[in-house]
């Protein structure tokens, strides 16, 4: 109640009983006033005639003081409401005061911005933090994907709600749709790209106080898969494009496959990187040289076979680069002509970059070029990183240790090295001839061979390792066998 409640005496009845008359949230009440032993107040006598002066002086005031202590209880209640209402109207101020904070946060947090305040988070992943808001982000940097998920994630919103204008104003719904026209023109892992990147702009933008809605991203799932490696070459393959390419186009395949070094990493390898005398190369790789505070840990030392000793002692030393061509398109932006011309040299050699099936197709109607629909994404089964793959494979196969490879190839545990490693069919059958199946005590120099060349002289027959290697032999296919004969022949050579 706003006011103090005040009340009236009034008196009914025969004995004109005291009544209380008062006013409790706009209603009118009266209530029997009594004693503190709970005995009603009266006027008169028992037989109704009037009290004696000093008697009703003392009824009187005895249905004041009961009046009083009705209203004490009346007046605390209020009190204990008002205080009540108090609070309630100061948590209202305090929630107003939030939302309207929080709806002038999410007001300067608009779609067309959001890519400058990401980058303006102290928060931001290391891999942003490299570069300013308003930077020109070099091409093929994490830094740079990001910005291109979040352009065509605009784009999206743009075609598809081009009434939203904030950031707060995507729903889950939004976000769940945009993740579904994704998965439809790309594979699983470049869902989950642009599921991990927009997850991490909201949380960004939320932890530093750009915006307080909620993440829209939060509750979809990553997509399950399957994923599609780059597959080896073989040597022959690999001889095919060193003998089929000449100048740039050929140290480049020689520097991939002898060096194990990225596509990038390659056209831009620099003269001072290279010591021929020592039979070195020694480069901080692309992808790594900013997320390592000790760079000289990061530095791969790479030795230098004598074929690619060859190459590069015969190319002209006519700037920095070791293949300024190459590096100029790089550096321009031109990656896709670099790439094409190592996709036609692999043509060339009969290597199927794509799966077959896959991948965009067209045919011409007049000089009308129309792509045909329906077909399965392109599958990439080989290509420049097949070079990388090479590398790592056959250098295991060949004995390396695994400490060398994971070094040389720039990796950060032996788990990538592993992802990279395959195994040839020719070294899959050598070391699974390796391997004895032990025989028991009493068998192991028993003849195996029922029919030996000398029935008089037992010693012709086979017996103990002998045998079970005959053994293993004898459960060979003719191709298996006619592998490990050309593994044999070429140990006898070296």
């Amino acid at each position: 109640m706003g006011r103090k409640t005040n009340g009236t005496l009034i008196q009914r009845g025969n004995r004109e009983t005291y009544y209380l008359r008062y006013m409790a949230q706009g209603i009118a009440r009266r209530v029997r006033l009594l004693t503190p032993d709970g005995k009603p107040i009266h006027g008169t006598g028992p037989d109704g005639k009037p009290l004696s002066r000093a008697a009703a002086i003392e009824a009187r005031k005895a249905a004041e003081a009961a009046a009083d202590r009705h209203l004490m209880r009346i007046r605390e209640t209020d009190k204990v409401e008002r205080l009540r209402q108090l609070q309630n109207d100061l948590r209202d101020a305090e929630t107003a005061a939030a939302e309207a904070e929080a709806d002038t946060l999410n007001d300067r947090a608009t779609i067309a911005d959001g890519w400058g305040l990401f980058m303006s988070c102290p928060k931001r992943p290391t891999s942003c933090r490299r570069y300013k808001a308003g930077d020109t982000i070099p091409l093929h940097t994490t830094a740079s994907n990001y910005r291109g998920y979040y352009d065509r994630f605009t784009a999206w919103l743009n075609e598809n709600h081009p009434k939203a204008r904030l950031l707060s104003e995507v729903s889950p719904d939004m976000a769940a749709r945009f993740t579904d026209d994704i998965g439809r023109a790309g594979a699983s892992g470049t869902v989950n790209k642009y599921l991990q990147f927009l997850k991490c702009f909201y949380d960004t933008l939320t932890e530093a106080g750009k915006v307080t809605a909620p993440n829209p991203f939060r509750d979809i799932e990553p997509q399950d898969g399957e994923t599609h490696s780059k597959r080896p070459l073989s040597r022959q393959q690999i001889a095919a494009l060193l003998d089929t390419s000449t100048g740039e186009l050929q140290a480049l395949i020689a520097l991939g496959y002898f060096s194990g070094l990225r596509f990038g990493d390659c056209c831009t390898l620099r003269w001072d990187e290279v010591d021929l005398g020592r039979g070195i190369i020694e480069r901080v790789p692309s992808k790594t040289k900013n997320t390592v505070k000790d760079k000289a840990k990061a530095i791969v030392k790479i030795g230098i076979p004598p074929y690619l000793a060859d190459l590069l002692a015969a190319l002209p030393r006519a700037g920095e680069y070791v293949l300024p061509g190459m590096a100029a398109k790089l550096l321009e932006g031109r990656h896709s002509s670099a790439h094409r011309a190592v996709t036609s040299l692999f043509e060339r050699c009969g290597i199927a970059t794509r799966a077959e099936g896959t991948g965009a197709a067209y045919h011409y109607e007049g000089k009308r070029k129309v792509y045909e629909t329906g077909r399965p994404r392109a599958v990439v089964q080989y290509g420049f990183h097949s070079l990388r793959y090479s590398y790592i494979s056959h250098n295991a196969e060949s004995g390396v240790p695994a400490a060398i490879i994971q070094r040389n190839a720039g990796h950060s545990n032996p788990a990538m090295t592993e992802h990279y490693t395959r195994i040839s069919d020719a070294a899959a059958v050598k070391y699974a001839a390796a391997l004895d199946m032990p025989a028991a005590p009493a068998a192991r120099d028993m003849v195996i061979d029922a029919t030996p060349a000398d029935p008089d002289n037992a010693s012709d027959a086979p017996t103990g390792a002998r045998a079970q290697l005959r053994r293993i032999i004898d459960t060979m296919t003719e191709e298996q066998a006619a592998a490990l004969l050309a593994t044999t022949k070429e140990g006898g050579k070296a």
